[in-house]
């Protein structure tokens, strides 16, 4: 009996071992570059989750609401995969769409020499 029990204890940890290891990331996916970008969008309505969640889908980027600056100004972070050309790709996308009026970077301004 003892070495069945050993047989089926060394079967799950066998198991266990093989299901954590096909957990991991993939070192090409861990080691993909990210873009990401802090946003001021205009739009028509106060986003709800579905108006987000479709803004999402159409920038084919991770888009989330940080927070409203004014009635019809909000505060997005856009995530995409890819360098940097992966986010203007994105910003693009939003910037077409009809609900949107304006997309900008948030950045901080400086001062420009003469």
């Amino acid at each position: 009996m003892s070495v069945n029990v050993f047989l089926l204890r060394s079967a799950f940890l066998a198991l266990g071992c093989a299901a954590a290891a096909c957990a991991q990331p993939r070192d090409e996916v861990a080691s993909a570059p990210r873009c990401a970008l802090t946003l001021i969008v205009t739009l028509q309505s106060a986003p709800d989750d579905a108006l987000v969640a479709d803004l999402r889908r159409v920038s084919g980027a991770r888009l989330e609401l940080l927070r409203t600056m004014t009635s019809n100004l909000y505060l997005f972070s856009l995530e995409a995969q890819g360098p940097e050309p992966e986010c203007d790709a994105a910003v693009e996308r939003l910037r077409r769409d009809p609900r949107v009026g304006a997309v900008d970077r948030d950045e901080r301004r400086q001062i420009q020499p003469p």
